[in-house]
């Protein structure tokens, strides 16, 4: 077989909500609040990645686990992802998922799809509570790195990888792979650097290719 791994991004890519982080916000009410400013200020460079997460993460202190993946059980899967993946699972695959929001998902792709690896940023628990403090695994900008140990643990080599992304954050991984896909992009950054674009929201496209190009 001539690729061996597939990475994918995790919000906007396996999942149709873009950001674990702003989805929790709107769900609770708070986006508005102060949410909206810290992403801002973030964005605009006035504060570093690290402390936008824990800014983020305080806002919710207190709130029980339970309520936070409750919220959580509602993200829809793009369209066919499930089906798309059991498939690429019976072709022999290893499966990892990679992403800068949080477990409530990456927990949830392990569990139900069956995924060989995750890794996301986790909310730091108490409890059963949040203390209002975050773990980042992964940076923003850096999941080039974080690629290269999977690639690692995995013994597969960059040449034998397939990476799938939606958004600039993605760009390092892609530059990686053996071969890359854009899904939904929201870059067009991301988009003119992709070996395939998908011009649908629909993963039958992404098997379409994969199956296509690992002849």
């Amino acid at each position: 077989m001539k690729y061996k791994l597939i990475v994918f991004d995790v919000d906007g890519t396996i999942t149709r909500h873009i950001s674990s982080w702003r989805y929790i916000h709107e769900k609770l009410g708070l986006w508005d609040v102060l949410a909206k400013k810290y992403q801002e200020q973030f964005l605009a460079g006035k504060i570093s990645y690290r402390r936008f997460c824990e800014l983020d993460a305080a806002q919710w202190k207190g709130l029980e686990i339970k309520k936070m993946r409750n919220v959580f059980s509602g993200v829809r899967y793009s369209k066919n992802a499930k089906r798309v993946i059991e498939q690429l699972k019976n072709m022999g695959f290893k499966l990892a998922a990679v992403s800068t929001g949080l477990q409530f998902i990456t927990d949830r792709i392990k569990e139900e799809l069956g995924f060989d690896h995750v890794i996301g940023n986790r909310l730091n628990v108490r409890r059963g509570k949040l203390t209002g403090g975050v773990k980042i695994n992964i940076s923003h900008g850096a999941k080039g790195k974080t690629v290269r140990n999977i690639l690692k643990r995995f013994n597969v080599k960059s040449s034998q990888m397939i990476a799938i992304g939606d958004s600039e954050g993605d760009i390092p991984m892609l530059k990686i792979a053996g071969y890359s896909i854009a899904f939904n992009s929201s870059s067009n950054e991301l988009s003119d650097m992709a070996d395939h674009v998908c011009r649908t929201t629909d993963f039958m496209e992404v098997y379409k290719i994969i199956k296509n190009v690992n002849k």
